[in-house]
C-alpha cells in the first residue's frame, strides 16, 4: 500500500516537507516512529524555485517546477533553475490556465513512479490538451472557456492501473496563486490515473482575511496582496477543489494571526499540522496494537478508509460530497522528571476528559463551533502502560463519550495506537458541512465585496 503526499505551492510543499521529517531521528521529536517513507511518497509542485530550494526532506527527483513555457519540470532536469523562474503573481486563474495546458504530464509523472506498465511514448501527448472551465478573473477580466474538464481526451495506449496508490493527501494554500490554481488539476489527474480508485483528501490552508475591506496592495510587503483578494482566491480554490476530492481538512492561518510574531509562527504551525496528520494517518499503520499484547483492553482500530468516510457525506452506494473538517491534537506527558531517571516512580495522572476537550479546542479553524460538527474521528496514542484503567491511563470510554457528544449524526470512529515515548496524545478530526462554518461564510462575503469593488474600479 502506498500513500501519496502531494504538496502544491509554497504552503502545501512546506507541510509535506514537515510530514517527511518523521524518520527515526525525527527533528520534531514528538514521538519515535518508523520512517514515513516506508508508508508513503512525497511529490511537490511549485512555480517558484526559491520555495523548492527550502525543502529539506523531499528529494529533487520528487520536486516539479510549474513553468508556463516548459510545463512540469523535474528538479533533476538540467537547467531547472533557468526554466522555473517565477510564480503566478498570486493569481490562481493564471496558474489554472497553465496547469490545464500541461495537466496530461501529471499522468506521465505518476506512471513513471508508480506503474512501470504505464506507457506514454509521447511524454503525455497521448492526451488532448483541454482548456479549463470558463472563469472570469476579477482583476483583468480574462476568461477561460471549456466544455469538459482538463486532462480528458483519448485514452493512453496502455490503460493506467496505478495500483500502488490507494490514498492521496493533497496539501495546498488557498490565498495565493500556485497551490490554489493547480491543486484541483492534481486531484483530478491522480484519480484519473487510478481509474477513480484512489481517494483524495485535501489539506487546504486558508489565508488570514481579517480587515478584508482593502482592495489594493498591502503597504507592509510588496509581495503581499489584500485580504479581499486572498478571500477571492480562497473561494475560487474551494469551489473547484470540492468537485475533485473526497474530503477537505482546513488549516486556518487566522488561528495564529493574533500573535505579534505570527510571521515567524508558520513553521511551528506547519509542524503542528504535520504531526496531527502523521499521527492520524500513519499512527495506526506503523504503531498499531497487537491485541494479545494488551490482553483485556479494548483497543479499537481506525484506518485511512475510516478517515475518508468521516470526511464525506453520503450513503454507501450513492454519490457522496466532501465535508469540511478541522484537526486538533493535544499531548500530555505520562512521566514526571523523576520517572525518566528511576523506574516505577514518577507516573503522572492523565485527565482524559481534558485531553479530549483540548484536542477539539485546538482545531485548525477559526470560529468553528464544536456543537455544529456532524462527524468525528480520533486516535489515541500512548505507551502500553498507559492503556487500561486507572488514573495513569487514557480512558478510552471517556474520549469516545466526548466525541459522541460532538457528532450530530452520531458517527464516531475511535482508534488506539502505541507510542514509544512517555507521551499520551489525542488527535481529532471534526467534520462540518460547508454551510455550517461561519469562517467560510466570512470568506464568501469578503470575496463578493472584493469582486464588486474591483469591477467598480475597472469600470
Amino acid at each position: 500500500m502506498t500513500y501519496l503526499f502531494v504538496g502544491a505551492g509554497q504552503a502545501g510543499g512546506a507541510i509535506v516537507d514537515s510530514v517527511f521529517d518523521y524518520t527515526d531521528d525525527s527533528l520534531l521529536g514528538l514521538f519515535d516512529s518508523a520512517d514515513i517513507s516506508t508508508l508513503g511518497r512525497p511529490l511537490v509542485f511549485n512555480s517558484t524555485m526559491r520555495d523548492l530550494q527550502n525543502l529539506s526532506n523531499v528529494p529533487p527527483e520528487d520536486q516539479y517546477g510549474v513553468a508556463e513555457q516548459h510545463g512540469l519540470v523535474q528538479g533533476t532536469e538540467p537547467g531547472f533553475e533557468e526554466m522555473v523562474t517565477g510564480g503566478f503573481g498570486r493569481n490562481p486563474v493564471d496558474a489554472d490556465e497553465v496547469m490545464a495546458e500541461h495537466a496530461p504530464q501529471i499522468q506521465t509523472i505518476l506512471g513513471e513512479k508508480f506503474d512501470p506498465s504505464f506507457a506514454n511514448d509521447a511524454g503525455g501527448a497521448a492526451f488532448d490538451d483541454a482548456p479549463e472551465d470558463e472563469v472570469d478573473d476579477p482583476v483583468d477580466g480574462d476568461s477561460l472557456e471549456d466544455d469538459e474538464p482538463a486532462g480528458t481526451g483519448p485514452e493512453p495506449a496502455v490503460e493506467p492501473t496505478g495500483s500502488g496508490v490507494q490514498f492521496a493527501f493533497l496539501f495546498l494554500g488557498l490565498g495565493g496563486g500556485t497551490g490554489c490554481g493547480i491543486g484541483p488539476h492534481l486531484a483530478r489527474e491522480i484519480k484519473a490515473f487510478t481509474d477513480g480508485r484512489t481517494k483524495v483528501v485535501a489539506v487546504a490552508v486558508l489565508p488570514n482575511t481579517q480587515n478584508a475591506d482593502a482592495v489594493g496592495e498591502s503597504d507592509d510587503d510588496e509581495d503581499d496582496v489584500s485580504a479581499g483578494r486572498q478571500a477571492w482566491n480562497a473561494r475560487y480554490g474551494l469551489d473547484r477543489l470540492e468537485d475533485e476530492v473526497d474530503g477537505i481538512v482546513l488549516v486556518d492561518n487566522q488561528r495564529i494571526s493574533y500573535l505579534d510574531s505570527a510571521g515567524g509562527e508558520f513553521g511551528e504551525y506547519n509542524e503542528y499540522v504535520a504531526a496531527s496528520i502523521y499521527d492520524l494517518v500513519a499512527g495506526p499503520v506503523l504503531s498499531g496494537i497487537d491485541p494479545s499484547a494488551v490482553d483485556g483492553i479494548d483497543t479499537p482500530d481506525i484506518d485511512v478508509r475510516d478517515i475518508v468516510t468521516s470526511l464525506s457525506f453520503g450513503v454507501a452506494g450513492e454519490e457522496s460530497e466532501p465535508g469540511y473538517a478541522a484537526i486538533g491534537r493535544s499531548v500530555t506527558m505520562t512521566q514526571s522528571l523523576p520517572g525518566y531517571l528511576l523506574p516505577f516512580v514518577g507516573k503522572r495522572d492523565i485527565d482524559s476528559a481534558a485531553l479530549s476537550r483540548l484536542s477539539a479546542a485546538k482545531q485548525t479553524l477559526a470560529k468553528a463551533d464544536v456543537e455544529d460538527a456532524q462527524k468525528a474521528i480520533s486516535l489515541i496514542r500512548a505507551p502500553k502502560a498507559n492503556l487500561g484503567s486507572g488514573g495513569h491511563s487514557v480512558e478510552i470510554g471517556t474520549v469516545k463519550r466526548y466525541l459522541e457528544g460532538t457528532s450530530n449524526l452520531s458517527e464516531v470512529n475511535l482508534g488506539v495506537a502505541m507510542s514509544d515515548r512517555n507521551l499520551a496524545s489525542v488527535t481529532t478530526l471534526l467534520t462540518y458541512r460547508r454551510e455550517d462554518l461561519d469562517r467560510l461564510a466570512d470568506i464568501e462575503a469578503a470575496a463578493e465585496a472584493y469582486e464588486a469593488e474591483t469591477e467598480e474600479l475597472l469600470t
